[in-house]
């Protein structure tokens, strides 16, 4: 039986044998769930931005423990599961799967991180996180705390809040 990056692999024609590491099958499934949030997020104002993809890139690395051999064929598989119009509320539902609402909290901020990448937090950024957090069942004061320390972070404005 193959497994989703297998099957996805051989739909796209990437070459080689997935061997999994030490993370297991099912979290990068959820980290291709979350990686179609960003992506959703990243696409929102119309300007995919080479940077905002390389932020996404590092953030799957590093959280879900992807080695870097295997990221070109999950971030493939964010693509195509993007590109085929995604349910939010299935792709929301996978990726918070197990966590806790801290957990919840810190998807949020990492998807503003990527939102401000280009030191501009477009209004359809800020609506797809806002939809998200929702789904997520965060309460609206910690959707805008969350909003307001990343937008500090980037030493962006947060007059407006």
């Amino acid at each position: 039986m193959f497994s989703f990056l297998s099957q996805f692999k051989e739909k796209l024609g990437i070459g080689g044998e997935y061997v999994p590491g030490s993370t297991p099958e099912k979290n990068y499934n959820g980290c291709i769930s979350l990686g179609v949030l960003m992506w959703v997020v990243a696409e929102a104002d119309r300007k995919f931005l080479s940077s905002e993809k390389e932020a996404m890139e590092a953030f799957l690395a590093e959280k879900c423990h992807i080695p870097q051999t295997d990221i070109p064929v999950v971030m493939k598989s964010v693509e195509v599961a993007a590109s085929e119009r995604i349910d939010l509320y299935s792709f929301t539902k996978e990726a918070s799967e197990g966590l806790d609402r801290p957990q919840k909290i810190r998807i949020v901020e990492d998807l503003f991180r990527l939102a401000c990448v280009d030191l501009d937090l477009a209004h359809e950024e800020h609506e797809i996180i806002r939809k998200i957090a929702d789904l997520f069942h965060l309460d609206h004061e910690e959707f805008i705390a969350a909003k307001i320390k990343v937008k500090k972070e980037f030493g962006l404005e947060t007059i407006d809040e």
